[in-house]
């Protein structure tokens, strides 16, 4: 049986063109690699949160969040600008580029060389800023120096320039083996580390030696493709151009930080490293589904898009089947979590987890909004609303930090998936009934928030899902 699955799926490889080869290829490591993760969070995740318990798992946990606050600026909104500069660069386009082989190689070295220089400066300007609010505030020194060490870790994130070039010539899964051997080696290493009995700080420090094994990694694979990091070049006119057009990436991607990461920061600051491990905890279990949407919306919204050349009808049709999809998913998972979230954590992690089978109980909830937000913000960009999505980020950041600061206090961990519910379904579909243009989108989102409600349309459903399974 093997050797015919082999055989056959040789006869299909070799059907298809070198490009779509390469296209399978990349798409296939990036789903493993992302299949890998998830395992791996689900399995030698819940050994480590067991081992180090919930203050000192909430200590690390708050620390990345800390930094994960100023993720934006240490890149400084240059990785879509940077991969775009990239593939205007390739040869496929010369009429419009008009650039021969060597001046396409100066140009590639030129835009990585300027824009690994400015991620060093974002980099080192974030560590300066990072240390001016630790030390002036009222953290304890082992706090200030977990959070410092993270800090440097992202440094060797300033590679992922590599990155950009590899995508850019659909091999990202060459990136994507990388970043498995990574989980196989971090995934081993944490399992020694419970058996020896190590302390906090050493998984700390072996989360910066994981970011420098895929920067690592990377500049050992980007060698094998006969190039170089010696061959890049800084260009000040080239760095004035990447930051102009990133600047307003810059400025989205910190509503984006703030608005995922507060939350476990505010409840370190008003609660305790206790209450953000339960909270962190939770949220692993939450947030493990977010990969459906993703990898459902990514497959299925082009051939959507394509529908709106039929007509306005056979568009949102389609966009509200989407919808309605993400909404029954979403409520698959939440309403059985509802039931089994406090005896899961407890018998997973241990007695002293479970508050967050009670946290768990509630952010599980925000996945109604999460789901029908990366279909709808499929749309936004597709229909070119940029705009009104950083709006919708920044109210969100804004809500969220105002219920942190009026739900902490007297609810703990519990206020805090309860503001992020809410500003989840602020961003993903309050919002939209509150803007002209967004109003259809908004009644939409509504619609299939109430999917279980609407008898026909599910009828409807079925017999269509009857229709393709026979």
């Amino acid at each position: 049986m093997l050797k015919k699955l082999t055989l056959a799926s040789q006869r299909v490889s070799q059907k298809l063109s070198p490009g779509l080869r390469k296209i399978v290829h990349s798409v296939g490591w990036l789903s493993a690699e992302r299949v890998l993760s998830m395992i791996v969070n689900l399995t030698v995740g819940i050994y480590v949160i067991r081992y180090l318990g919930a203050s000192d798992f909430g200590l690390l946990s708050y620390s990345l969040s800390f930094v994960g606050l100023f993720f934006a600026l240490n890149s400084l909104g240059l990785d879509n600008i940077v991969l775009r500069n990239l593939l205007r660069t390739e040869k496929s386009d010369p009429e419009k580029l008009q650039l021969a082989k060597n001046d396409q190689e100066k140009a590639t070295a030129e835009i990585l060389g300027t824009a690994f220089v400015l991620k060093t400066v974002g980099s080192l300007v974030t560590l300066a800023i990072v240390n001016c609010i630790i030390w002036n505030g009222d953290n304890s020194n082992q706090l200030n120096w977990i959070i410092i060490i993270v800090t440097l870790g992202y440094l060797a994130r300033t590679f992922d320039v590599i990155d950009f070039w590899f995508k850019s010539k659909v091999l990202g899964g060459e990136i994507a083996k990388v970043k498995v051997g990574k989980i196989v080696f971090s995934s081993l290493a944490k399992l020694l580390f419970i058996a020896l009995k190590l302390p906090l700080i050493a998984f700390v420090w072996l989360f910066v030696i994981d970011l420098i094994f895929i920067a690592g990694g990377m500049i050992w694979i980007y060698g094998q493709q006969n190039q170089s990091i010696f061959n890049w070049k800084f260009k000040s006119a080239q760095a004035f151009n990447l930051l102009k057009d990133a600047w307003p990436l810059l400025l989205s991607g910190v509503m984006i930080d703030v608005y995922m990461k507060i939350d476990q920061v505010m409840l370190g600051k008003i609660a305790s490293n206790e209450a953000v491990g339960n909270y962190a905890a939770a949220v692993r279990f939450s947030e493990v589904w977010h990969f459906l949407p993703v990898a459902i919306c990514a497959s299925v919204f082009p051939a959507i898009f394509r529908a709106k050349s039929q007509g306005k009808k056979q568009y949102y049709d389609k966009l509200q089947q989407l919808y309605d999809l993400m909404a029954w998913l979403s409520l698959a998972i939440a309403v059985p979590m509802v039931f089994i979230a406090v005896p899961l954590m407890s018998s997973l992690l241990g007695e002293g987890y479970t508050e967050a089978g009670r946290i768990l109980v509630w952010h599980i909830w925000a996945s109604p909004f999460v789901f029908l937000g990366v279909a709808s913000s499929q749309w936004l960009i597709a229909e070119n609303f940029t705009k009104f999505a950083f709006v919708a980020t920044l109210t969100g950041a804004i809500t969220n930090i105002l219920l942190n600061l009026w739900l902490i206090p007297t609810q703990g961990a519990v206020g805090a998936a309860i503001a992020t519910i809410i500003a989840h379904a602020v961003v993903s579909h309050l919002i939209c009934l509150f803007h002209p243009k967004m109003f259809k989108t908004g009644w939409m989102l509504t619609k299939a928030l109430f999917i279980p409600l609407r008898v026909k349309q599910n009828l409807v459903y079925l017999r269509q899902l009857k229709a393709i399974i026979s």
